[in-house]
């Protein structure tokens, strides 16, 4: 599959057969990467998926009848199916050529274009004998689609908002203690600094809720009657919503021990709190911290959980479909497996195990308890870790437009890997938070991703999503960490709709900010062009520019906060000088075709409000108050371009032993796959006929040639 994203499988039954006529803007979509500029070998298997795609479909054994009728018309209607659906199914630069033997030999072709290959000295083929329809009437349904109109999508969004995942005392002032250092955030480094707000983005239509975990760590040599610290969370200037006392984070989950004599203990306790739709913005929020505290007491995680809704326009006739991860949380050893619920705020014990990093690189896991995670081979080597995985279905024979990944961490987390398994069963890693994906010499400290492009990745069939995240665990020093909420979305469709895909690459930055730029193209007919955005949590705003192949630019968003799209056709049009759009005479604006260059450059916060460290590496002593975190990019950041013209006609066959019953139930059976995947049908404009099958060949060879220069 290509950035186009065609799924083709062998083993699909066809129910809806598409016919492209005088299309100016579909192309044809092309096979998964597997078979392109491959052996004679590939060359055979792939026109074996194709004729067995072709029978399953019923489209062999259709055309058949037409061929066997003598009549001129139909004849040339077979040429034209055939050419139309191989046009579809075979890969741009391999030519093809198709014999169906049903009485006389008919030959359909095409070595034009990119397919400009007359001659190879070698051909795969392979011959498929199909059997002839039974004696009786096939019934032939269809319907003519020009365009497809545009509709409101709402989804429901649940996102962090915002994490911590370090201790507070490795950063300036605050390792002068929380007793002393009273607020987090602070304008300064005096201990008699105000507070300074810490603000994060909600972008959406409206807002459900969130909610929001405070981590308490007790850590005395001595720990006689330990206890958390109390802290007044405060939201968007209201003192009196959130003031948690010590006795409100009830018992310590857990503790750890880290000497060897035991005396040295670190209590760990959790509050989990609610924060109402009215005391959230759309937009942007603020909060700070006051702490009551002694000086045994630290901060080894906050975070915000959000929930709201959001509108986006997509083309009638794509499905959308979410498929969800199971909540996990909590911190695992070899010995001790704690299963924190985000619902209840209740711990469980069981057993613990361990599972090492070259067993995740190709095995199933035991996925539904925290474990400890041995072997990394960046940054420690042990880390207290979770994972949760979810299953994608992507039905055969559909295009795949768009899927993505959206990963909501929680509490102390500082790496992730994320894995695919297709439908062919083999794990692929597709983000660490080391190696190329990060510029950290210390193997990508805190490059946690939130949104991934999964669509590379997914084949027809079911499809495992798996994301594991952990704690650093040196010693036996485990952070809890959790997922909730997050999800694997999918948009898909059986209409020949074009949609482009352009992905940024996943990239965590040593410097304070962060530009990545990628080329996308735009022809005829184009009429959305949207920016999904997934960049790190501690983003706090983006510009966007546009240059065109002359090498104009302009500057679409500048300096803004982190929406989660933007419409680049509506920004553009908005100008006063128009890159990307032509303005019509009414207010309205078309899509200019062309080609483009897009570059999105980032800022994050302060580390001391993330967690990240900032730079390449972790400096000695405490982390400055002026340190910069690490700017993060990741694939989920993709420009769609999407054609929703296009003219097409829409078939379904059946066979009964009348012509009108055959023509009745194409009909009808046209009309419920239709309504199916959304579309609305004028059941007046279908046209049906039927033609008689007695004199078809009980079997009929069919032979299909590939080859390449």
């Amino acid at each position: 599959m290509d950035e186009k994203g065609f799924i083709f499988t062998v083993d699909a039954s066809l129910a809806l057969i598409v016919v492209i006529v005088l299309t100016a803007t579909i192309t044809a979509y092309t096979l998964l990467p597997y078979y392109q500029g491959e052996d004679h070998q590939h060359l055979e298997t792939l026109a074996d998926s194709i004729l067995e795609t072709m029978e399953q479909s019923g489209q062999l054994r259709t055309d058949a009848v037409y061929y066997s009728s003598g009549d001129a018309s139909l004849i040339a209607k077979a040429n034209a199916d055939l050419n139309t659906t191989l046009g579809m199914l075979v890969p741009s630069g391999i030519a093809y050529r198709i014999t169906m033997t049903s009485g006389n030999s008919y030959v359909v072709q095409n070595t034009t274009g990119t397919r400009n290959l007359l001659t190879s000295n070698d051909i795969a083929t392979k011959v498929k004998v199909i059997s002839g329809p039974q004696e009786g009437w096939v019934g032939r349904a269809y319907y003519k689609i020009e365009q497809v109109q545009f509709e409101d999508q709402t989804d429901t969004a649940v996102t962090t908002l915002w994490n911590f995942h370090n201790w507070l005392q490795n950063f300036d002032p605050w390792d002068g203690g929380l007793s002393t250092y009273k607020y987090w955030g602070m304008s300064g480094t005096s201990s008699s600094s105000s507070p300074k707000s810490i603000s994060f983005y909600i972008n959406g239509t409206s807002i459900n809720g969130a909610k929001f975990l405070i981590g308490s760590c007790y850590d005395r040599n001595s720990w006689t009657s330990p206890s958390a610290f109390g802290a007044n969370f405060i939201l968007n200037g209201n003192n009196n919503k959130h003031n948690i006392t010590s006795a409100k984070f009830g018992s310590a989950l857990y503790y750890t021990t880290y000497n060897s004599g035991g005396t040295y203990r670190r209590y760990m306790y959790n509050y989990l709190g609610n924060i109402s739709n009215s005391e959230l913005n759309i937009g942007t929020n603020n909060f700070y911290l006051n702490f009551f505290a002694n000086s045994y007491h630290e901060l080894p995680w906050f975070s915000i959980i959000g929930n709201y809704t959001t509108t986006m326009k997509v083309p009638q006739g794509v499905v959308t479909a979410t498929s969800d991860f199971p909540d996990i949380a909590g911190a695992g050893t070899s010995s001790n497996s704690l299963t924190y619920d985000l619902n209840t705020g209740t711990v469980t014990n069981s057993s613990g195990s361990s599972i090492s990093w070259n067993t995740i690189q190709s095995s199933d896991i035991n996925t539904n308890k925290p474990f400890q995670i041995t072997g990394i081979p960046y940054g420690t080597s042990t880390g207290s870790a979770v994972a949760s995985v979810s299953n994608v279905y992507l039905p055969p024979n559909t295009r795949l437009f768009d899927a993505y990944t959206v990963i909501n961490p929680y509490g102390g987390v500082d790496r992730a890997i994320v894995q695919v398994k297709n439908s062919k069963g083999t794990w692929q890693t597709i983000f660490t938070s080391f190696g190329s994906y990060t510029e950290r010499d210390d193997g990508g400290y805190g490059n946690i991703p939130g949104i991934l492009n999964i669509a590379p990745y997914l084949t027809s069939g079911n499809n495992q999503v798996r994301v594991i995240i952990w704690d650093d665990a040196p010693s036996s020093d485990n952070d809890l960490v959790g997922l909730t909420s997050c999800y694997s979305i999918i948009k898909y469709s059986q209409l020949p709709i074009r949609w482009d895909t352009y992905p940024f690459d996943s990239k965590q930055y040593d410097d304070s900010t962060a530009t990545q730029t990628k080329t996308f193209k735009v022809d005829s007919d184009a009429q959305e062009a949207i920016l999904f955005i997934g960049t790190g949590l501690d983003t706090k705003n983006i510009t966007v520019t546009i240059k065109n192949s002359t090498g104009a630019s302009s500057t679409l968003y500048s300096s803004g906060p982190v929406p989660f799209s933007l419409d680049l056709g509506d920004l553009d049009a908005a100008k006063t000088t128009h890159l990307l759009t032509t303005i019509n005479p009414n207010g309205t604006y078309q899509l200019k075709p062309g080609n483009y260059t897009i570059s999105l450059s980032i800022t994050p916060g302060a580390s001391y409000e993330s967690g990240d460290y900032g730079g390449s590496s972790r400096p000695s002593g405490a982390i400055s108050y002026n340190a910069i975190a690490n700017p993060e990019i990741f694939s989920g950041t993709r420009v769609s371009i999407v054609y929703p013209k296009f003219l097409s006609s829409i078939w379904v066959d059946s066979f009964a032993s009348n012509p009108t019953d055959a023509k009745t139930i194409a009909a009808n059976n046209l009309t419920n796959t239709l309504r199916s995947y959304g579309y609305t049908v004028d059941t007046s404009q279908i046209k049906t006929e039927a033609i008689y099958t007695g004199d078809v060949p009980n079997s009929i060879p069919v032979r299909l040639e590939l080859w390449k220069q």
